[in-house]
């Protein structure tokens, strides 16, 4: 049986990390590690104990003294094969691109359900990119932007679709949308996968921001 999935949290609100690790620890395959209130104890505990490096870290992006997006870097310097998870209530267009921008593999908004945090975990730990679907609309606005350079690698038909794709439509209904073939639509979406060097829309969307397509 393979290692449970060691998970770290940095988040304030202790009724909120108390109850991510009730979550955590409800399933055998992950490990609750540690918990901290404060971005600066986390990453002074991790410079004095090498051996806490976790799998995954759950980050509140609003912490007391510096936030969250502040520690992004850090926590990549410090233990990069850790993957983070930005957990917040906060879903504004420049947080959430600058902290997939910064190489974060998910952004979630807090009111999540227990399942789908079990499952966002682990999607991430296996190199998935998870972006909550409530968030489509800042992704829409962010692709569809005109300050997008002149070097985007994506066809303008591979961009409509990936456009699509972000707002939730499936292959079909982009299909009709476009009035092209569904095997059409397969196509422009393998190509766009390719270029991008991903393997879900997700991934994507968090690839196309980093590489400053959109």
């Amino acid at each position: 049986m393979p290692n449970p999935i060691s998970v770290l949290i940095v988040e304030d609100n202790k009724a909120f990390a108390n109850s991510l690790k009730e979550t955590i620890e409800a399933v055998p395959d992950m490990h609750w590690m540690a918990t901290y209130h404060r971005g600066e104890d986390c990453m002074s505990q991790m410079k004095s104990d090498p051996r806490l490096r976790p799998d995954v870290i759950l980050l509140d992006l609003h912490l007391p003294g510096r936030d969250g997006l502040n520690f992004i870097p850090l926590f990549k310097q410090m233990t990069p094969q850790s993957k983070i998870i930005i957990l917040t209530q906060d879903d504004t267009h420049t947080h959430t691109l600058e902290a997939i921008k910064l190489g974060v593999s998910g952004y979630l908004l807090k009111n999540i359900s227990i399942s789908e945090i079990w499952t966002i975990i682990r999607e991430v730990h296996q190199g998935g990119c998870i972006i909550d679907s409530r968030l489509s609309r800042i992704v829409l606005d962010a692709l569809t932007s005109p300050s997008a350079p002149a070097e985007n690698p994506l066809s303008e038909r591979e961009q409509q679709v990936l456009e699509q794709l972000a707002m939730g439509y499936l292959k079909k209904e982009i299909a009709d949308n476009l009035e092209l073939s569904q095997h059409t639509i397969n196509r422009y979406t393998e190509n766009l996968y390719k270029k991008l060097q991903v393997s879900n829309v997700a991934a994507a969307v968090a690839s196309a921001i980093r590489k400053g397509i959109i």
